[in-house]
Protein backbone atom coordinates (compact mmCIF):
# COMPACT_ATOMS: atom_id res chain seq x y z
CA UNK A 1 0.00 0.00 0.00
CA UNK A 2 1.03 3.29 -0.93
CA UNK A 3 1.94 5.46 2.12
CA UNK A 4 0.19 9.36 1.93
CA UNK A 5 3.77 10.89 0.72
CA UNK A 6 3.65 8.53 -2.29
CA UNK A 7 0.03 9.76 -2.87
CA UNK A 8 0.75 13.45 -2.52
CA UNK A 9 3.96 12.88 -4.66
CA UNK A 10 1.74 11.14 -7.17
CA UNK A 11 -0.71 14.23 -7.54
CA UNK A 12 2.54 17.05 -7.27
CA UNK A 13 3.37 15.60 -10.56
CA UNK A 14 0.63 15.99 -12.91
CA UNK A 15 0.54 19.67 -11.50
CA UNK A 16 4.08 19.90 -12.20
CA UNK A 17 4.28 18.62 -15.71
CA UNK A 18 1.12 20.71 -16.55
CA UNK A 19 3.64 24.19 -15.35
CA UNK A 20 6.49 23.15 -17.15
CA UNK A 21 4.62 22.56 -20.38
CA UNK A 22 2.91 26.05 -19.96
CA UNK A 23 6.51 27.35 -19.59
CA UNK A 24 7.79 25.60 -22.72
CA UNK A 25 4.68 27.53 -24.50
CA UNK A 26 6.83 30.17 -27.34
CA UNK A 27 6.23 33.77 -26.44
CA UNK A 28 3.82 34.73 -28.70
CA UNK A 29 1.79 31.58 -27.22
CA UNK A 30 1.98 33.04 -24.01
CA UNK A 31 1.08 36.82 -25.01
CA UNK A 32 -2.13 35.47 -27.00
CA UNK A 33 -2.83 33.32 -24.37
CA UNK A 34 -2.31 36.09 -21.59
CA UNK A 35 -4.27 38.96 -23.05
CA UNK A 36 -7.60 36.28 -23.78
CA UNK A 37 -7.30 34.90 -19.81
CA UNK A 38 -7.03 38.64 -18.93
CA UNK A 39 -10.01 39.63 -20.96
CA UNK A 40 -12.22 36.91 -19.93
CA UNK A 41 -11.00 37.59 -16.32
CA UNK A 42 -11.82 41.03 -17.12
CA UNK A 43 -15.70 40.46 -17.97
CA UNK A 44 -16.17 38.41 -15.17
CA UNK A 45 -14.85 41.21 -12.28
CA UNK A 46 -16.43 43.96 -14.83
CA UNK A 47 -20.12 42.38 -14.27
CA UNK A 48 -19.63 41.19 -10.47
CA UNK A 49 -18.76 45.44 -10.04
CA UNK A 50 -21.95 46.74 -12.43
CA UNK A 51 -24.44 44.19 -11.25
CA UNK A 52 -23.77 44.31 -7.45
CA UNK A 53 -22.06 47.25 -6.77
CA UNK A 54 -22.65 49.95 -9.44
CA UNK A 55 -19.40 50.41 -10.58
CA UNK A 56 -18.70 52.50 -13.46
CA UNK A 57 -16.52 50.15 -15.35
CA UNK A 58 -16.54 51.32 -18.86
CA UNK A 59 -15.27 54.65 -17.28
CA UNK A 60 -12.89 53.23 -14.88
CA UNK A 61 -11.60 51.31 -18.14
CA UNK A 62 -11.86 54.42 -20.47
CA UNK A 63 -13.10 57.56 -19.59
CA UNK A 64 -16.78 59.05 -18.10
CA UNK A 65 -18.15 59.79 -21.24
CA UNK A 66 -19.88 63.39 -20.51
CA UNK A 67 -16.78 65.46 -21.87
CA UNK A 68 -18.66 68.38 -23.95
CA UNK A 69 -17.06 71.24 -21.86
CA UNK A 70 -17.85 74.06 -24.72
CA UNK A 71 -19.72 73.45 -27.79
CA UNK A 72 -17.71 72.11 -30.28
CA UNK A 73 -20.12 71.14 -32.99
CA UNK A 74 -19.23 67.10 -32.05
CA UNK A 75 -21.61 66.22 -29.93
CA UNK A 76 -22.87 62.45 -30.66
CA UNK A 77 -25.12 61.64 -27.86
CA UNK A 78 -23.16 62.71 -24.21
CA UNK A 79 -19.86 62.51 -25.75
CA UNK A 80 -17.98 65.05 -27.68
CA UNK A 81 -14.62 63.18 -28.28
CA UNK A 82 -12.86 66.22 -26.22
CA UNK A 83 -9.13 65.02 -27.54
CA UNK A 84 -10.16 66.18 -30.79
CA UNK A 85 -12.35 68.85 -30.02
CA UNK A 86 -9.91 70.74 -27.60
CA UNK A 87 -6.71 70.40 -30.16
CA UNK A 88 -9.25 71.51 -32.94
CA UNK A 89 -10.51 74.58 -31.74
CA UNK A 90 -7.40 75.60 -30.82
CA UNK A 91 -5.82 74.85 -33.96
CA UNK A 92 -8.37 76.46 -36.10
CA UNK A 93 -7.34 80.14 -33.79
CA UNK A 94 -4.96 82.09 -35.25
CA UNK A 95 -2.23 81.89 -32.02
CA UNK A 96 -3.61 78.50 -30.61
CA UNK A 97 -1.40 78.90 -27.34
CA UNK A 98 -2.91 81.92 -26.33
CA UNK A 99 -4.82 81.31 -23.18
CA UNK A 100 -7.79 79.18 -24.11
CA UNK A 101 -11.17 80.08 -22.22
CA UNK A 102 -11.84 76.60 -21.04
CA UNK A 103 -12.08 75.66 -17.13
CA UNK A 104 -11.66 72.42 -16.04
CA UNK A 105 -11.60 71.28 -12.28
CA UNK A 106 -8.10 69.60 -12.00
CA UNK A 107 -6.45 72.90 -13.08
CA UNK A 108 -8.57 74.60 -10.62
CA UNK A 109 -10.10 76.34 -13.58
CA UNK A 110 -7.36 78.17 -14.60
CA UNK A 111 -6.72 79.60 -18.23
CA UNK A 112 -4.49 78.09 -20.27
CA UNK A 113 -3.08 77.79 -24.01
CA UNK A 114 -2.63 74.25 -25.81
CA UNK A 115 0.08 72.31 -24.50
CA UNK A 116 0.43 70.49 -27.91
CA UNK A 117 3.32 71.95 -30.27
CA UNK A 118 2.21 73.31 -33.74
CA UNK A 119 3.10 69.64 -35.59
CA UNK A 120 0.78 67.80 -32.97
CA UNK A 121 -2.12 70.09 -33.79
CA UNK A 122 -1.91 69.14 -37.21
CA UNK A 123 -4.19 66.40 -37.29
CA UNK A 124 -6.98 67.62 -36.00
CA UNK A 125 -6.80 71.09 -37.54
CA UNK A 126 -6.84 69.54 -40.60
CA UNK A 127 -10.29 67.91 -40.12
CA UNK A 128 -11.62 70.49 -38.44
CA UNK A 129 -11.17 73.15 -41.22
CA UNK A 130 -12.50 70.13 -43.37
CA UNK A 131 -15.54 69.74 -41.05
CA UNK A 132 -16.02 73.84 -41.28
CA UNK A 133 -15.73 74.40 -45.14
CA UNK A 134 -18.43 71.95 -45.07
CA UNK A 135 -20.31 73.15 -42.50
CA UNK A 136 -20.43 69.95 -40.85
CA UNK A 137 -17.77 69.32 -37.99
CA UNK A 138 -19.50 66.18 -37.05
CA UNK A 139 -18.21 65.46 -41.01
CA UNK A 140 -14.62 66.40 -39.93
CA UNK A 141 -14.92 64.69 -36.89
CA UNK A 142 -16.12 61.15 -38.23
CA UNK A 143 -13.43 61.58 -41.05
CA UNK A 144 -10.52 61.94 -38.52
CA UNK A 145 -11.83 59.12 -36.43
CA UNK A 146 -11.98 56.46 -39.62
CA UNK A 147 -8.51 57.11 -40.82
CA UNK A 148 -7.35 57.16 -36.84
CA UNK A 149 -8.93 53.45 -36.25
CA UNK A 150 -7.19 52.61 -39.27
CA UNK A 151 -4.11 53.75 -37.71
CA UNK A 152 -4.89 51.68 -34.92
CA UNK A 153 -5.80 48.54 -37.04
CA UNK A 154 -2.46 48.81 -38.52
CA UNK A 155 -0.99 46.53 -36.09
CA UNK A 156 -3.57 43.73 -35.60
CA UNK A 157 -3.44 43.41 -39.73
CA UNK A 158 -0.10 43.05 -40.04
CA UNK A 159 0.11 40.48 -37.25
CA UNK A 160 -2.74 38.48 -38.27
CA UNK A 161 -1.08 38.30 -42.29
CA UNK A 162 1.33 36.09 -40.56
CA UNK A 163 -0.79 33.64 -38.48
CA UNK A 164 -2.23 30.50 -40.30
CA UNK A 165 -5.54 29.45 -40.24
CA UNK A 166 -7.86 30.27 -37.85
CA UNK A 167 -5.18 32.02 -35.79
CA UNK A 168 -5.29 35.08 -38.08
CA UNK A 169 -8.96 35.64 -36.89
CA UNK A 170 -7.61 35.10 -32.86
CA UNK A 171 -4.51 37.45 -33.38
CA UNK A 172 -6.70 40.09 -35.07
CA UNK A 173 -9.06 40.21 -32.25
CA UNK A 174 -7.01 40.29 -29.44
CA UNK A 175 -4.47 43.44 -31.61
CA UNK A 176 -8.25 45.43 -31.80
CA UNK A 177 -11.04 44.42 -30.17
CA UNK A 178 -9.78 43.01 -26.77
CA UNK A 179 -7.30 46.44 -26.46
CA UNK A 180 -8.15 48.62 -24.21
CA UNK A 181 -6.03 51.19 -25.40
CA UNK A 182 -7.77 51.20 -28.74
CA UNK A 183 -11.09 51.94 -27.42
CA UNK A 184 -9.83 54.83 -25.23
CA UNK A 185 -7.51 56.59 -28.12
CA UNK A 186 -10.83 56.55 -30.09
CA UNK A 187 -13.13 57.14 -27.56
CA UNK A 188 -10.94 60.52 -26.94
CA UNK A 189 -10.07 61.70 -30.70
CA UNK A 190 -6.84 61.57 -29.17
CA UNK A 191 -3.92 61.57 -32.18
CA UNK A 192 -1.20 59.23 -30.43
CA UNK A 193 -2.77 56.39 -32.39
CA UNK A 194 -1.38 58.03 -35.65
CA UNK A 195 1.84 57.01 -33.99
CA UNK A 196 1.21 53.11 -33.75
CA UNK A 197 1.82 52.76 -38.03
CA UNK A 198 4.96 54.33 -37.41
CA UNK A 199 5.89 52.82 -34.48
CA UNK A 200 5.68 49.39 -36.29
CA UNK A 201 7.48 50.19 -39.20
CA UNK A 202 10.58 51.38 -36.91
CA UNK A 203 10.66 48.29 -35.68
CA UNK A 204 10.32 45.81 -38.49
CA UNK A 205 13.44 48.30 -39.90
CA UNK A 206 15.50 47.94 -36.73
CA UNK A 207 15.02 44.01 -37.34
CA UNK A 208 16.12 44.14 -40.92
CA UNK A 209 18.29 46.93 -40.31
CA UNK A 210 16.94 49.41 -42.53
CA UNK A 211 18.14 52.42 -41.04
CA UNK A 212 17.32 55.04 -43.36
CA UNK A 213 13.26 53.80 -43.09
CA UNK A 214 14.17 53.97 -39.57
CA UNK A 215 15.79 57.44 -39.42
CA UNK A 216 11.95 58.68 -41.55
CA UNK A 217 9.84 57.11 -39.12
CA UNK A 218 11.93 58.91 -36.13
CA UNK A 219 11.22 62.23 -38.05
CA UNK A 220 7.63 61.19 -38.16
CA UNK A 221 6.80 59.79 -34.93
CA UNK A 222 8.32 62.96 -33.49
CA UNK A 223 5.78 65.13 -35.52
CA UNK A 224 3.02 63.90 -34.07
CA UNK A 225 4.51 63.31 -30.47
CA UNK A 226 7.61 65.21 -30.14
CA UNK A 227 8.81 62.88 -27.10
CA UNK A 228 9.32 60.04 -29.41
CA UNK A 229 12.38 61.97 -31.11
CA UNK A 230 13.93 60.03 -28.31
CA UNK A 231 13.90 56.66 -30.89
CA UNK A 232 16.81 58.32 -33.08
CA UNK A 233 19.08 56.84 -29.79
CA UNK A 234 18.75 53.99 -32.00
CA UNK A 235 20.68 54.78 -34.68
CA UNK A 236 23.25 55.90 -32.29
CA UNK A 237 23.32 52.77 -30.76
CA UNK A 238 23.73 51.16 -34.04
CA UNK A 239 26.45 53.06 -34.44
CA UNK A 240 24.72 54.84 -37.45
CA UNK A 241 26.10 58.05 -36.53
CA UNK A 242 25.40 59.89 -39.66
CA UNK A 243 21.87 58.86 -40.18
CA UNK A 244 21.23 59.20 -36.77
CA UNK A 245 22.44 63.40 -36.58
CA UNK A 246 20.10 63.24 -40.00
CA UNK A 247 17.02 62.32 -37.85
CA UNK A 248 17.94 64.85 -34.96
CA UNK A 249 18.16 67.72 -37.79
CA UNK A 250 15.04 66.68 -39.23
CA UNK A 251 13.19 65.97 -36.11
CA UNK A 252 14.30 69.86 -35.13
CA UNK A 253 13.98 71.32 -38.92
CA UNK A 254 10.29 69.58 -39.23
CA UNK A 255 8.56 70.17 -35.83
CA UNK A 256 10.01 74.23 -36.18
CA UNK A 257 8.87 74.19 -39.96
CA UNK A 258 5.19 73.30 -38.42
CA UNK A 259 4.84 76.71 -37.13
CA UNK A 260 4.51 78.34 -40.14
CA UNK A 261 1.25 77.13 -40.34
CA UNK A 262 0.13 79.98 -37.60
CA UNK A 263 2.61 82.86 -38.64
CA UNK A 264 0.94 85.36 -36.54
CA UNK A 265 3.07 86.10 -33.49
CA UNK A 266 6.37 84.03 -34.45
CA UNK A 267 8.77 83.40 -32.98
CA UNK A 268 6.52 84.30 -29.76
CA UNK A 269 4.29 81.40 -30.64
CA UNK A 270 7.48 79.06 -29.99
CA UNK A 271 8.50 79.97 -26.60
CA UNK A 272 4.43 79.68 -25.33
CA UNK A 273 4.15 76.36 -27.21
CA UNK A 274 7.59 75.06 -24.97
CA UNK A 275 5.72 77.03 -21.95
CA UNK A 276 2.61 75.02 -22.63
CA UNK A 277 4.35 71.49 -22.99
CA UNK A 278 6.61 71.70 -20.06
CA UNK A 279 3.89 73.03 -17.76
CA UNK A 280 0.98 70.60 -18.78
CA UNK A 281 0.66 67.60 -15.93
CA UNK A 282 1.42 69.84 -13.29
CA UNK A 283 -1.14 69.54 -11.06
CA UNK A 284 -1.31 66.59 -8.43
CA UNK A 285 -4.42 65.56 -8.85
CA UNK A 286 -3.45 64.73 -12.62
CA UNK A 287 -0.41 62.98 -11.62
CA UNK A 288 -2.32 60.67 -8.61
CA UNK A 289 -5.39 60.06 -10.62
CA UNK A 290 -6.41 56.40 -11.63
CA UNK A 291 -5.69 57.39 -15.45
CA UNK A 292 -1.88 58.16 -14.98
CA UNK A 293 0.12 55.51 -16.17
CA UNK A 294 3.60 57.07 -16.55
CA UNK A 295 6.51 55.37 -14.68
CA UNK A 296 6.52 57.43 -11.66
CA UNK A 297 2.74 56.96 -11.14
CA UNK A 298 3.47 52.82 -11.46
CA UNK A 299 6.28 52.74 -9.53
CA UNK A 300 4.63 54.56 -6.19
CA UNK A 301 0.87 52.62 -6.78
CA UNK A 302 1.42 49.20 -4.62
CA UNK A 303 2.88 51.56 -1.77
CA UNK A 304 0.07 54.45 -2.54
CA UNK A 305 -2.54 51.61 -2.79
CA UNK A 306 -1.10 50.01 0.80
CA UNK A 307 -1.17 53.73 2.56
CA UNK A 308 -4.66 54.95 1.16
CA UNK A 309 -6.86 51.65 -0.19
CA UNK A 310 -9.26 54.65 -1.90
CA UNK A 311 -7.24 57.41 -3.32
CA UNK A 312 -4.29 55.46 -3.43
CA UNK A 313 -1.94 58.35 -2.76
CA UNK A 314 1.08 58.77 -0.07
CA UNK A 315 1.80 62.19 0.42
CA UNK A 316 4.76 63.92 1.63
CA UNK A 317 7.91 66.28 0.43
CA UNK A 318 9.95 62.88 -0.72
CA UNK A 319 7.50 61.02 -2.74
CA UNK A 320 5.60 64.05 -4.24
CA UNK A 321 9.20 64.57 -5.77
CA UNK A 322 10.00 61.04 -6.82
CA UNK A 323 6.32 61.24 -8.71
CA UNK A 324 8.18 64.43 -11.17
CA UNK A 325 12.17 62.68 -11.50
CA UNK A 326 11.49 58.82 -11.14
CA UNK A 327 10.70 58.56 -14.96
CA UNK A 328 13.52 60.93 -16.33
CA UNK A 329 15.78 58.60 -13.88
CA UNK A 330 14.45 55.79 -16.17
CA UNK A 331 15.02 57.93 -19.19
CA UNK A 332 18.62 58.11 -18.21
CA UNK A 333 19.13 54.65 -17.50
CA UNK A 334 17.78 53.42 -20.67
CA UNK A 335 19.46 56.28 -22.84
CA UNK A 336 23.07 55.44 -21.26
CA UNK A 337 22.58 51.65 -20.74
CA UNK A 338 21.78 50.99 -25.08
CA UNK A 339 24.37 53.82 -25.82
CA UNK A 340 27.04 51.78 -23.60
CA UNK A 341 25.85 48.17 -25.30
CA UNK A 342 26.06 49.38 -29.17
CA UNK A 343 25.75 46.50 -31.45
CA UNK A 344 26.07 43.71 -27.95
CA UNK A 345 22.34 44.73 -28.15
CA UNK A 346 19.51 43.61 -30.81
CA UNK A 347 18.55 46.44 -32.94
CA UNK A 348 14.81 45.26 -32.67
CA UNK A 349 15.15 45.20 -28.26
CA UNK A 350 16.81 48.89 -28.33
CA UNK A 351 14.16 49.67 -30.26
CA UNK A 352 11.56 48.47 -27.66
CA UNK A 353 13.30 50.01 -24.87
CA UNK A 354 13.83 53.59 -26.15
CA UNK A 355 9.39 52.82 -27.32
CA UNK A 356 8.48 51.98 -23.91
CA UNK A 357 10.72 54.96 -22.21
CA UNK A 358 9.72 57.03 -24.60
CA UNK A 359 5.86 56.61 -23.93
CA UNK A 360 6.21 56.04 -20.39
CA UNK A 361 8.67 58.88 -18.98
CA UNK A 362 6.73 62.11 -18.63
CA UNK A 363 5.36 63.01 -15.11
CA UNK A 364 1.52 62.24 -16.79
CA UNK A 365 1.11 59.55 -19.38
CA UNK A 366 -2.98 58.91 -19.89
CA UNK A 367 -3.75 55.27 -20.72
CA UNK A 368 -4.28 56.12 -24.44
CA UNK A 369 -0.60 55.81 -24.36
CA UNK A 370 -0.06 52.17 -23.83
CA UNK A 371 -0.93 51.84 -27.69
CA UNK A 372 2.75 51.37 -28.38
CA UNK A 373 1.95 48.01 -27.20
CA UNK A 374 0.32 47.11 -30.26
CA UNK A 375 3.79 47.26 -32.54
CA UNK A 376 5.18 45.65 -30.14
CA UNK A 377 2.93 42.68 -29.78
CA UNK A 378 2.39 42.41 -33.66
CA UNK A 379 6.48 41.66 -33.35
CA UNK A 380 6.05 39.05 -30.79
CA UNK A 381 3.24 37.68 -32.89
CA UNK A 382 5.13 37.50 -36.28
CA UNK A 383 8.56 37.97 -37.16
CA UNK A 384 9.00 40.14 -40.25
CA UNK A 385 11.76 37.39 -41.80
CA UNK A 386 10.38 34.55 -40.52
CA UNK A 387 8.13 31.84 -41.25
CA UNK A 388 4.07 32.36 -40.98
CA UNK A 389 3.33 31.52 -37.50
CA UNK A 390 6.51 32.51 -35.94
CA UNK A 391 7.47 35.66 -34.04
CA UNK A 392 10.91 37.60 -33.75
CA UNK A 393 11.58 35.30 -30.20
CA UNK A 394 11.03 32.26 -32.40
CA UNK A 395 14.00 33.56 -34.48
CA UNK A 396 15.93 33.82 -31.64
CA UNK A 397 16.08 30.70 -30.56
CA UNK A 398 16.58 29.54 -34.53
CA UNK A 399 19.89 31.32 -33.97
CA UNK A 400 20.88 30.21 -30.39
CA UNK A 401 20.10 33.32 -29.09
CA UNK A 402 17.31 32.44 -26.88
CA UNK A 403 16.79 34.79 -24.04
CA UNK A 404 13.76 33.44 -22.25
CA UNK A 405 13.74 35.91 -19.51
CA UNK A 406 13.23 38.65 -22.12
CA UNK A 407 10.47 37.28 -24.03
CA UNK A 408 8.33 36.62 -21.39
CA UNK A 409 8.70 39.61 -19.71
CA UNK A 410 8.07 41.70 -23.32
CA UNK A 411 5.03 39.83 -23.79
CA UNK A 412 3.63 39.92 -20.52
CA UNK A 413 4.40 43.65 -20.14
CA UNK A 414 2.72 43.95 -23.43
CA UNK A 415 -0.37 41.77 -22.90
CA UNK A 416 -0.73 44.00 -19.71
CA UNK A 417 -0.58 47.10 -21.63
CA UNK A 418 -3.50 45.74 -23.97
CA UNK A 419 -5.95 43.98 -21.92
CA UNK A 420 -6.99 45.33 -18.34
CA UNK A 421 -9.11 44.22 -15.78
CA UNK A 422 -11.20 46.68 -13.01
CA UNK A 423 -10.06 46.29 -9.77
CA UNK A 424 -12.10 45.14 -6.78
CA UNK A 425 -11.74 47.66 -4.18
CA UNK A 426 -13.41 51.02 -2.78
CA UNK A 427 -14.62 53.41 -5.66
CA UNK A 428 -13.61 56.96 -5.96
CA UNK A 429 -15.99 59.02 -7.03
CA UNK A 430 -14.58 60.94 -10.41
CA UNK A 431 -15.98 64.34 -11.18
CA UNK A 432 -18.23 64.84 -14.79
CA UNK A 433 -16.50 67.75 -15.71
CA UNK A 434 -19.24 69.72 -18.68
CA UNK A 435 -22.20 68.27 -20.47
CA UNK A 436 -24.67 70.17 -22.82
CA UNK A 437 -22.59 73.09 -22.53
CA UNK A 438 -22.42 73.67 -18.93
CA UNK A 439 -19.13 74.43 -17.79
CA UNK A 440 -17.62 72.86 -15.03
CA UNK A 441 -18.44 70.09 -12.65
CA UNK A 442 -22.25 68.80 -13.10
CA UNK A 443 -22.12 65.33 -10.65
CA UNK A 444 -19.76 62.55 -10.28
CA UNK A 445 -19.72 58.99 -10.88
CA UNK A 446 -17.80 55.70 -9.38
CA UNK A 447 -14.56 54.24 -10.77
CA UNK A 448 -12.33 51.65 -9.46
CA UNK A 449 -8.34 51.40 -10.43
CA UNK A 450 -7.30 48.95 -13.20
CA UNK A 451 -4.34 46.91 -13.98
CA UNK A 452 -3.76 49.62 -16.22
CA UNK A 453 -1.36 50.70 -13.58
CA UNK A 454 0.97 48.25 -13.65
CA UNK A 455 1.56 48.13 -17.14
CA UNK A 456 4.83 50.98 -16.39
CA UNK A 457 5.82 48.28 -13.85
CA UNK A 458 5.91 45.20 -16.27
CA UNK A 459 7.66 47.53 -18.62
CA UNK A 460 10.42 48.65 -16.24
CA UNK A 461 10.96 45.03 -15.21
CA UNK A 462 11.15 44.67 -19.21
CA UNK A 463 13.49 47.13 -20.05
CA UNK A 464 16.11 45.81 -17.19
CA UNK A 465 15.42 42.22 -18.53
CA UNK A 466 16.64 43.56 -21.71
CA UNK A 467 19.88 45.16 -20.68
CA UNK A 468 21.24 42.61 -18.11
CA UNK A 469 20.64 40.07 -20.76
CA UNK A 470 22.53 41.51 -23.95
CA UNK A 471 24.98 43.35 -21.02
CA UNK A 472 25.35 39.58 -20.02
CA UNK A 473 25.90 37.89 -23.16
CA UNK A 474 26.29 39.75 -26.58
CA UNK A 475 22.92 39.31 -29.29
CA UNK A 476 23.52 37.15 -32.20
CA UNK A 477 23.55 38.05 -35.88
CA UNK A 478 22.15 35.52 -38.79
CA UNK A 479 25.04 35.00 -41.46
CA UNK A 480 24.11 34.11 -45.18
CA UNK A 481 24.50 30.64 -44.45
CA UNK A 482 22.11 30.39 -41.67
CA UNK A 483 24.73 29.91 -39.16
CA UNK A 484 25.30 32.90 -36.83
CA UNK A 485 28.09 34.85 -35.40
CA UNK A 486 28.64 37.61 -32.29
CA UNK A 487 27.77 40.40 -32.97
CA UNK A 488 29.82 42.87 -30.63
CA UNK A 489 30.24 46.88 -30.04
CA UNK A 490 33.28 48.26 -31.17
CA UNK A 491 35.16 47.79 -28.47
CA UNK A 492 34.36 43.60 -29.15
CA UNK A 493 36.04 41.17 -31.29
CA UNK A 494 33.44 40.95 -34.00
CA UNK A 495 31.29 43.56 -35.23
CA UNK A 496 28.14 43.17 -37.21
CA UNK A 497 28.41 44.81 -41.35
CA UNK A 498 27.15 48.59 -41.57
CA UNK A 499 24.99 49.96 -44.09
CA UNK A 500 21.23 48.93 -45.24
CA UNK A 501 20.59 45.04 -44.57
CA UNK A 502 17.72 44.56 -47.01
Amino acid sequence: MSGPAEVARRAVTPIRQQLLALTRQSERTLLLGTILLVSALSAVTSFVLVQYYSIDVLSSLVFPPQDCWLDWGTRIGRHCFSDYGISMDVGLRANPWEPYPLMLPWDNYRLGGSNYPAAGLVPQTFFGLLGRLLHAPRLGLLAYLLVLTIALLASAVWAARGARGLERVVVFLTLSVAAIPVWAVIDRGNSVGFVTPIELVFLVGLQRRRWKLVAIMVVLAALVKPQFALLAVALFAARQWRLGSIAVMGVVVSNLAAYLLWPRDLPRTVAQSIHGVLNYGGSLSMLVGPYNVSFGKGILFIPDRISHPQWGYLSNGFLDGARLHVGYLVLALVVVSVLALGRRISPVMVGISLLVTASLFPVLVYQTYLVFALPVAALVVRDPEGQPGSGIFDRFAVLGDGRRAVGICVSLAAALSIAHIALPGPPMLTPIAGQLGVVGVVGSTPIVYTTAALAPIAWMIACAAIIFSYARRPALHARADGSAESELDEAGLVAAPQGDHK
